[in-house]
């Protein structure tokens, strides 16, 4: 199957209703959303009143198939009937309680998947989760400061998000002005005081650190599958490198796996690559994408530290009742639906070579990688082999395409991303590739007058 054998020309959506309706929301929220980054062009947020599947409808009945599921946390699809009938029975329980009578058996069903920890405590967002492990770290090794590679993505958080590698002998984090990820407001010295900031995928630069800076260093902090960097696996060995050296030094290794668990598998990138590390973090689909949940997992011995209330672990809705039942709902859905994972994953191998068939129609260079679940495009003759290789220029025309394909009905995630859902199917992928060759064209005319506009200032 081509581009070609599914395409028929269509116009662009008419976006009539949905763009007044925005126009209405920027009055009352900034920007006309919930969530920004420094990027300089605004992308246009479309409205959407309904979904099935791997479908959603517009205010002006428009059909768009989904690859965004609300960056990536929505695994189960829309209106999945059996997550649905869970949460219509979980608001029928007492929902505003400090515990509920399904505490035991969503631990168990969880960390059995998770066997490197023990316990669990639950929160709400995958940023709070990480602040409470790297807390967690510092308490139980007593000391400060916390290791993040380049290109992952841990939270929006002062102390976490944004820079770049720096001076390898003190490789605290620096900051470029066009950093989408810099921010005003943030604390002064923030980032400099509290980590190191080293090239992914080096286990040298990472054992020169730990070996010269073990003292100072609580944790190690990764996305065990760079998701955010480009779609990058880990080289060969890298991780057990990784927790050996943690393991020699007296460091925790955590692994932020907030995309990954459940993407990667329902045992979470660790269960793939056979990988133990100190401190887990979920978030995204733990909860099924429609309940935010996020989860912070370790050993009985560290985490013993909450227990006798030497390491805080505060919130009004930690363990609340809809949030457990949408963990167990989403557990049970996947463990019960054996052949999810290679369906779905079968169904996105299809759709990254139409998708790939249809830039090279239009002869835009084109390269697909990442977990079957975590799909990322990149507009380049090369794909990236790190974060510091993934272009700016890559990025930019990867968003052109983005942006143009909402315009024919085809929804990706920021960043290049295709996440995928359970409810996947041959028809959806049947409809991707009725729309994706006019999306690419229309995508070829906004790239060429960017790379002319490029030309003109000697930018290649």
């Amino acid at each position: 199957m081509t581009s070609t054998d599914l395409h028929r020309p269509m116009a662009r959506l008419n976006l009539n209703l949905s763009k007044k309706y925005l126009d209405r929301c920027i009055k009352y929220y900034p920007g006309g959303s919930h969530f920004n980054f420094a990027t300089p062009q605004r992308p246009l947020n479309i409205p959407f009143k309904r979904g099935e599947g791997a479908r959603v409808w517009d205010l002006d009945n428009n059909e768009h198939i989904d690859f965004f599921n609300k960056f990536g946390a929505l695994f189960l699809g829309h209106n999945h009937p059996q997550y649905l009938e869970a949460m219509i029975g979980g608001l029928k329980k007492a929902t505003a309680v400090d515990m509920c009578d399904m505490e035991v058996e969503v631990a168990e069903a969880l960390l059995a998947r998770y066997p490197s920890a023990d316990q669990v405590r639950f929160c709400l967002s995958g940023t709070e989760a990480v602040q409470n492990a790297i807390r967690l770290a510092r308490g139980y090794t007593g000391k400060q400061r916390f290791v993040r590679f380049s290109g992952h993505y841990h939270g929006n958080a002062d102390n976490i998000i944004g820079g770049y590698p720096g001076d390898t002998d003190f490789p605290t984090p620096k900051m470029k002005s066009n950093d989408v990820l810099n921010t005003k407001g943030r604390a002064d010295g923030v980032l400099e005081a509290q980590s190191f900031l080293l090239q992914w995928n080096d286990a040298a630069v990472l054992q020169s650190t730990l070996e010269k800076y073990s003292g100072e260093i609580a944790a190690v902090i990764m996305e065990p599958f760079l998701v955010n960097g480009g779609g990058i696996a880990p080289a060969p060995g890298y991780l057990e490198q990784v927790r050996a050296l943690c393991t020699k030094h007296n460091v925790l290794l955590i692994f932020d796996e907030v995309i990954t668990g459940f993407r990667a598998g329902i045992g979470g990138a660790q269960g793939l690559y056979g990988i133990k590390p100190d401190i887990t973090i979920l978030g995204k689909a733990l909860g099924g994408g429609s309940m935010p949940v996020s989860a912070v997992l370790s050993t009985k011995e560290i985490m013993s530290l909450y227990a006798d209330g030497k390491v805080i672990f505060g919130g009004t809705f930690n363990g609340y009742t809809m949030g457990l039942v949408a963990v167990k709902a989403c557990l049970t859905i996947l463990q019960a639906d054996t052949g999810c994972y290679e369906r779905v994953e079968g169904h996105m191998k299809k759709i990254g070579e139409l998708l790939v068939a249809a830039a090279d129609d239009n002869d835009i260079p084109m390269f697909v990688q990442g977990l079957p679940n975590a799909l990322t495009f990149h507009v380049d003759d090369v794909a990236p082999t790190s974060a510091d290789t993934y272009s700016n220029k890559n990025k930019m025309l990867s968003n052109i395409i983005r942006e143009t394909s909402k315009r024919f009905g085809i929804q990706f995630c920021p960043i290049s991303r295709m996440y995928s859902n359970i409810m996947l199917n041959d028809s959806d992928v049947a409809f991707f590739g009725s729309r994706i060759g006019d999306a690419m064209q229309a995508s070829k005319a906004e790239i060429d007058k960017t790379l002319e506009e490029f030309s003109k200032f000697g930018i290649k």
